[in-house]
């Protein structure tokens, strides 16, 4: 009988799989009008940390008071400062409880200063740009100097904000792309006219002199590693006029961008790759320990190279994936492969989603988009995990691009942009679903930013960003439930975090479910909890009497073995004692005998 219940568990969840199979746990705005939300940080106890800008508002009428600012601080932390853009910093709790919120000035007395990054062990990586006079930085680093009128400071805090380092870097444009390894190396991109960067032994060490038609001379594209301490390891330039994405998987870093920097050369691809014939956009692999390119594809319509874009980068044992937009070609097929889930662009501005393997050939492309404008959100709008590829976009006008049975099925706002997200199977490129998210806008035309990331302690997911937008993004229990407008003012933009769980537990978590021993049971309120699975991540134990009072509770780290003393503390009866994880999913529950 209990194989028979399995079994039916299993079915259904796989029927549930072709639906929607998640629930919104909690969503809340976060901050004040002319907020952006530029990333988050889960932890190890499944806490959630939000970076965000606030700008200054001067409304109509007179300025905004201090106090509109300060009323998004929980007490006893930095407030506003000046009438100048400051740095928001927030921590939510697994549950979405507001822990913490902070201030951080932005405008320092050379330079303004804000949060870009975090990295798994939750180490802060600042930017210092606008620089009016530079002074050298504490020796031991990289560059204490800048080179260029045009650097910037890059800035390392450990997770308690204090700062570790500090390093001048080659201006790394508006994007900052960094990314940092699974033993704290940081890889950066970005331009530079710098003309001695690059280092023996790495793809390009020698700067390309490059002129444009006034006789200026063009940057070029770097790619730079640094150690944990701020130390430079290897640095290299590329042939590209510009790297716009980074990922790194082990120890391989893979980038993509646009074009040759020589637009006559054909240089961004190497033999048996997807394509070596001249498109817009390349995808290129890198050895992270040498800076020697592994391989480089085109990736764009051959002979075209203003057909589309490239907005975002992941790879893992399963391959690379990449996330674009086409740029109005109608009819076209070329980012589709054999049994796509959409085979063609109609309307020619539609979003795609393409897989390649770890050699660079496609394994499978697809278009994602309705006979509207469909395009990507932005970088930070993919994620990958356990065969799922997370992805968000925006859709406008009259047609729906959601599937049956979606978090939010029907178009919000008729002929106007909306947030869409969904989950792709990494092995057919078929979705799992396609949702909106949001409700009907006060102001439709305003933008949306929309990026997600998977959840590392559990099989949520978060969608996150910034949205002028009163309806349908926050939950019931959601900590701030609307846009705050100081007075005066009836339209800004707020950040936002929504977290979604599964409904349904997975095939592993049944079977981690089978691996808790509860022994002695009965017992006289002394007993131990033992799994393999409690040493892999945090989980919460319960205890609550037959009518659901909750009489005991702990949140224990990674741990294989738990002991509990609890004879003073539970009368003799029958208790339910539940395992969770810490993304409150439930994973084991014991019937409890106290004698």
């Amino acid at each position: 009988m209990k194989t028979k219940n399995l079994f039916f568990f299993l079915f259904s969840s796989s029927l549930f799989a072709q639906g929607f199979n998640y629930e919104r746990d909690w969503a809340t705005y976060f901050g004040g009008t002319n907020t952006y939300l530029t990333g988050i940080y889960e932890d190890s106890s499944s806490n959630i940390s939000a970076d965000v800008i606030t700008t200054y508002l001067n409304p109509t009428g007179g300025n905004t008071p201090v106090s509109y600012y300060n009323q998004f601080v929980t007490s006893g932390s930095q407030t506003y400062i000046g009438n100048n853009p400051n740095n928001l910093y927030g921590k939510f709790s697994s549950s979405g409880n507001l822990l913490q919120a902070e201030y951080k000035t932005s405008y320092l007395p050379t330079s303004r200063q804000a949060t870009y990054f975090r990295d798994d062990l939750g180490n802060r990586y600042d930017i210092e740009h606008t620089i009016t006079a530079y002074t050298a930085l504490p020796s031991g680093v990289w560059l204490p100097n800048n080179n260029e009128s045009t650097d910037v400071i890059f800035a390392k805090y450990d997770i308690n904000n204090n700062l570790l380092w500090k390093t001048y870097i080659p201006n790394t444009g508006e994007s900052h792309n960094f990314e940092v390894d699974s033993n704290g190396n940081i890889y950066i991109v970005g331009y530079t006219k710098w003309q001695t960067l690059g280092d023996p032994g790495t793809f390009q060490q020698n700067f390309k002199l490059v002129y444009d038609v006034s006789g200026t001379l063009l940057p070029n594209t770097y790619i730079v590693k640094l150690n944990p301490q701020g130390q430079k390891l290897w640095a290299t330039y590329t042939p590209s006029s510009s790297i716009n994405g980074i990922t790194v998987y082990e120890n391989n870093l893979y980038i993509f961008g646009n074009n040759d920097i020589i637009t006559t050369e054909a240089t961004l691809s190497t033999p048996n790759t997807f394509q070596t014939a001249k498109g817009g956009q390349f995808i290129s692999k890198f050895d992270g320990m040498t800076g020697q390119r592994i391989w480089g594809t085109y990736y764009g319509t051959p002979g075209n190279t203003l057909d589309a874009g490239l907005s975002d980068i992941k790879a893992d044992e399963t391959g690379v994936y990449v996330t674009g937009m086409t740029f109005g070609i109608m009819g076209g097929t070329y980012y589709a492969t054999e049994g796509a889930y959409k085979s063609q662009t109609n309307d020619g501005i539609d979003m795609f989603i393409t897989k390649f393997n770890l050699s660079g050939n496609r394994v499978w492309s697809t278009y994602i988009g309705t006979d509207g404008y469909d395009s990507y959100s932005g970088d930070r709008g993919l994620d990958i995990k356990n065969g799922k590829l997370l992805f968000t976009g925006l859709n406008q006008g009259n047609y729906n691009i959601s599937t049956p049975g979606a978090f939010v099925s029907t178009k919000p706002n008729a002929n106007s942009e909306d947030l869409f997200f969904g989950i792709l199977n990494t092995n057919t490129g078929h979705p799992d679903f396609i949702s909106y998210y949001g409700g009907t806008a006060n102001n439709p035309s305003a933008a949306i930013d929309a990026r997600c990331s998977f959840s590392k302690s559990s099989n949520g997911f978060y969608l996150y960003g910034a949205t002028y937008r009163n309806n349908g993004f926050t939950s019931t229990n959601g900590y701030q439930q609307g846009i705050i407008y100081p007075p005066g003012v009836t339209m800004g933009r707020s950040g936002y975090i929504v977290k979604f769980n599964p409904k349904f537990l997975s095939t592993s978590e049944i079977n981690s479910s089978q691996d808790f021993v509860l022994y002695n049971n009965p017992n006289n309120g002394n007993f131990i909890l033992k799994g393999s699975v409690l040493n892999k991540e945090p989980h919460i134990i319960s205890i609550n009497d037959m009518s659901g009072k909750l009489i005991y509770s702990r949140n224990v780290q990674k741990s294989k073995e738990e002991h509990f003393n609890l004879e003073d503390q539970l009368p003799k009866g029958n208790y339910i004692l539940s395992i969770k994880k810490s993304d409150k999913t439930l994973v084991k529950s014991f019937k409890l005998i106290i004698k």
